[in-house]
């Protein structure tokens, strides 16, 4: 059973929802899997939106979502008996059905680093992909090729500019500075 962190008046089971958006994302199995794995800790925390006509229910946002919920079904099967929030778009034909998806998920506005640093403070522990490149990025590990390990240039700089210079060359590809 997945804990519903949100409210709607209106709900449907998994299998009810028609997938729409075909080929307009791709997602990896792991971006499914991290998903789940959120919607498992933290429930899940957004409704469904749909479009309803002819009696299909035409998913326009949550794709991501009915992909990672499956998953879970897979693994529990209550949850592909559970009832999930769902809210409707009104659109009369595919056309305005396709515009409303595409505003849905198109993205007005950028996570910045400054901004997730700040907002994610009180939250260290707590990881996001919209947030990961920016909070929890795992340092890069820089190597060199073993046959150019060899090769190794002396360079003399000035004292009061030596940290720079060392700041400059951990930025560069195959420098490693000894």
């Amino acid at each position: 059973m997945i804990k519903v962190m949100c409210q709607t008046a209106e709900s449907v089971k998994l299998n009810q929802l028609t997938p729409f958006q075909g080929d307009l994302k791709k997602r990896t199995s792991k971006d499914v899997t991290s998903l789940a794995d959120s919607i498992e800790q933290e429930g899940l925390l957004m409704p469904f939106a749909v479009w309803r006509h002819d009696d299909v229910y035409s998913l326009l946002d949550g794709h991501g979502r009915l992909a990672a919920l499956t998953e879970l079904a897979l693994k529990d099967n209550t949850v592909a008996l559970q009832d999930f929030p769902v809210i409707f778009i009104d659109a009369e034909t595919e056309e305005q059905a396709k515009k409303s998806l595409l505003q849905i998920t198109s993205s007005y506005g950028k996570v910045t680093k400054e901004g997730a640093v700040k907002f994610c403070a009180t939250i260290p522990s707590y990881h996001a992909p919209v947030i990961n490149k920016f909070v929890h990025k795992k340092p890069v590990q820089r190597t060199l090729p073993k046959a150019k390990l060899e090769q190794v240039i002396r360079i003399a700089v000035p004292t009061d500019k030596a940290q720079a210079v060392l700041e400059l060359f951990k930025t560069v590809d195959y420098i490693r500075v000894l």
